[in-house]
């Protein structure tokens, strides 16, 4: 049986649109892993309501803006 407490795993396209993406991706580049306070403020908190309802709980746009980040720093990885 699967905790309802336990941590969901979750794809960026899952939460924001290409546009919020691409978005997020511009600011990431331009500003690195400064880039988290522009993320929640330009791309998640825009949207948390919808966030939440795809999530079905309330989240923080900063972890979710962290998480963003995070990713974006992972693929880097990847890259190189």
């Amino acid at each position: 049986m699967v905790s309802a407490n336990q941590p969901k795993s979750v794809t960026l396209p899952d939460i924001l649109t290409d546009a919020q993406i691409a978005h997020a991706l511009r600011l990431y580049k331009a500003h690195g892993m400064d880039a988290v306070a522009k993320i929640q403020v330009e791309v998640v908190e825009p949207s948390m309501a919808a966030i939440n309802a795809k999530l079905g709980q309330e989240n923080s746009s900063r972890y979710l803006a962290y998480a963003v980040v995070y990713v974006f720093s992972e693929a880097e990885k990847l890259k190189a």
